[in-house]
């Protein structure tokens, strides 16, 4: 197996885990009072419940499996392999609410398969090195920045959408982090290595918060597809900006890149809101709600 292919293989697996950490986590954030939206006591209170605890592990098992895709695959490629998580939603619906698997979700799944294919024949040069460090806080600063503004002004009311956008944001610096992390790595900088997993675990922590919270007031299906979508394209674009790595100039394979990102982004659109999947997230929202 090449190591773009295991590449793909490790960025889906990492995806099937947060997409399943998700749903089980979606629950018990809604059993918590709304005071505690947008700040750290509600992690405190959602850490002493075992089931929010297994979806974090499973999130935390994500993180290697992420981190090792990226070593062996450029950021382009592995980004997008992590549509194939969506398919977890997909599989959960149809085993834990009996929906049928109708053309809609094959077409989507298709288009995700299609466009993941279609980045990989573009074959985005993988790169062990990123932007110096003032390039590096002149890109991410403002969008981490962004990321904290909710927890800023929770006192004055957040709305839900702020909530979504903000840890959207935040997850895709954490996932940018992840590259650095596997750049320092190979290089064996390990002042770099450590920079880098402290940002990657302060933007987990700000993400997981942010995305709690907004699972308390919104369904799961108006939160996931915008974070998602979120935490694909703004790493992907930042790539060639401060990641080191390049899109291809040829104009067909340029076009296989964008092509595929653009498919693959349809595709998972598509599948979230199908109606197996939507059926699998409302079901976390409405067994919260009064009887």
């Amino acid at each position: 197996m090449s190591d773009s292919l295991l590449g793909i293989a490790l960025a889906a697996a990492a995806s099937s885990c947060f997409n399943l950490a998700i749903v089980v986590q979606a629950r018990e954030a809604r059993a918590v009072g709304r005071e505690h939206s947008m700040r750290l006591s509600l992690l405190g209170q959602l850490l002493r419940r075992r089931r929010w605890l297994a979806g974090l592990a499973l999130s935390a098992l994500a993180v290697p499996l992420q981190t090792l895709a990226l070593t062996l695959a450029p950021l382009s490629l592995v980004q997008p392999a992590d549509a194939f998580g969506l398919l977890v939603l997909l599989v959960a619906g149809s085993v834990m609410l009996g929906e049928h698997v109708g053309r809609r979700e094959l077409l989507a799944v298709g288009a995700i398969v299609s466009g993941v294919v279609l980045v990989a024949l573009a074959d985005a040069a993988h790169s062990d090195t990123s932007a110096p460090v003032v390039a590096l806080v002149l890109v991410l600063g403002p969008l981490a920045l962004l990321a904290l503004t909710p927890f800023a002004l929770r006192g004055r009311g957040v709305p839900g959408w702020a909530m979504v956008v903000a840890a959207g944001l935040a997850f895709a610096i954490g996932a940018f982090s992840l590259k650095l992390i596997a750049d320092a790595l190979t290089a064996q900088e390990w002042l770099a290595l450590a920079a880098a997993g402290a940002v990657a675990a302060a933007m987990a922590l700000v993400g997981v918060s942010g995305e709690m919270s907004a699972l308390q007031i919104r369904p799961v299906a108006a939160v996931a597809p915008v974070i998602f979508a979120i935490e694909l394209t703004v790493p992907v674009a930042l790539g060639p900006i401060v990641g080191g790595e390049n899109w291809p100039t040829e104009p067909l394979r340029l076009a296989a890149l964008v092509g595929g990102l653009l498919v693959t982004v349809a595709g998972a659109v598509s599948l979230m809101r199908s109606p197996s999947v939507v059926a699998v997230l409302e079901a976390e929202h409405a067994g919260d709600a009064p009887g």
